[in-house]
C-alpha cells in the first residue's frame, strides 16, 4: 500500500484543505515534477521518450503545469460553470497529487467523459464531470468513508473530480500500474476488461481517445506565448480530435 494514513485520513484531509484553499483564495500547490513525469512514462511506455511531454522536460518553459491546468479547466468549463472553475482545477490539482497522477492526464480524462460538462448524464446512468455511475460512486465513497449521498454527490463538481481520481488509483492498483488497462477498466470496468483479456480481445479506442487528448494537450503548453495565447491552442488542438 502506498499510504501511511488510512485512506478515509488522507481523503478527508485533501477535501477539507481544498474547501479551506477555496474559501481563503489561496494559491495552488505546485505539482510535484517527478511525480508527473513518473506517471506519464507509466502511461505512455517505451513511447515516452518520442512524445512531447519528454520534450516539456527538458524545455524551458514559461508556463507551469500548474497555471497551465487551472487555465484550460477554466476554457473547457466555459462561461456557464466558470464561476466554480477554479475550484474544479484545484480538485483536479490535489488529487492528482494525492494519487500521483499527472493533472494534464485528469484533464483529459474529464474532456473525453463529459467535455466538462458538470450535470452531463450518460445513456447508461453516467453522472458528471468524470462520468461516473451511481453504483461505482458508492463503491468508491465507501472505501474512502465519504459522505456520499447519491446522484446528487456526482452532480457535486469538485466530489466527481475526488471521487474520479479515486477510481483511476484504485483501478491503477488492481492492473498493476498498467496504464492501458486501467484507463481502460475506468471506461468498461474491471470485470469485463479481465473477460475480454481472458479471450485475448484488447480493447483500445477508450485509451486512445484519452491519450490523443492527452497528447494534445501537451502539444499545445509546448506553444509559445503567454498563458491564454497557449491555453487558447491547447484547447483548440483537443477540440480537432473531440470534433
Amino acid at each position: 500500500m502506498r499510504y501511511t494514513r488510512g485512506p478515509f485520513q488522507l481523503f478527508s484531509l485533501s477535501i477539507v484543505l481544498l474547501h479551506f484553499l477555496s474559501a481563503q483564495g489561496a494559491v495552488e500547490s505546485s505539482i510535484s515534477q517527478d511525480s508527473r513525469l513518473n506517471h506519464a512514462r507509466e502511461l505512455l511506455g517505451k513511447s515516452f521518450k518520442r512524445t512531447v511531454v519528454r520534450k516539456e522536460d527538458s524545455a524551458v518553459s514559461d508556463v507551469e503545469v500548474t497555471d497551465f491546468v487551472m487555465e484550460m479547466t477554466r476554457n473547457f468549463l466555459g462561461k456557464k460553470h466558470r464561476h466554480f472553475a477554479r475550484d474544479v482545477g484545484r480538485a483536479i490539482l490535489n488529487a492528482s497529487e494525492e494519487f500521483s497522477l499527472d493533472p494534464v492526464f485528469l484533464v483529459a480524462v474529464i474532456q473525453n467523459e463529459s467535455s466538462f460538462h458538470p450535470s452531463m448524464k450518460g445513456s447508461a446512468g453516467e453522472i458528471g464531470l468524470m462520468q461516473i455511475l451511481p453504483r461505482t460512486g458508492e463503491w468508491i465513497a465507501s472505501l474512502y468513508h465519504l459522505d456520499y449521498r447519491g446522484s446528487k454527490s456526482l452532480l457535486d463538481p469538485v466530489m466527481n473530480v475526488w471521487l474520479g481520481a479515486a477510481l483511476l488509483d484504485k483501478l491503477r492498483h488492481q492492473f498493476d500500474s498498467d496504464g492501458r488497462y486501467y484507463v481502460t477498466a475506468y471506461n468498461m470496468g474491471p470485470k469485463k476488461l479481465r473477460k475480454m483479456i481472458a479471450m485475448n480481445r484488447n480493447p483500445r479506442l477508450y485509451v486512445q481517445a484519452v491519450m490523443k487528448r492527452y497528447l494534445a494537450l501537451y502539444q499545445g503548453y509546448q506553444s509559445k506565448g503567454d498563458l491564454k495565447v497557449v491555453s487558447k491552442e491547447a484547447k483548440s488542438k483537443v477540440m480537432e480530435i473531440t470534433n
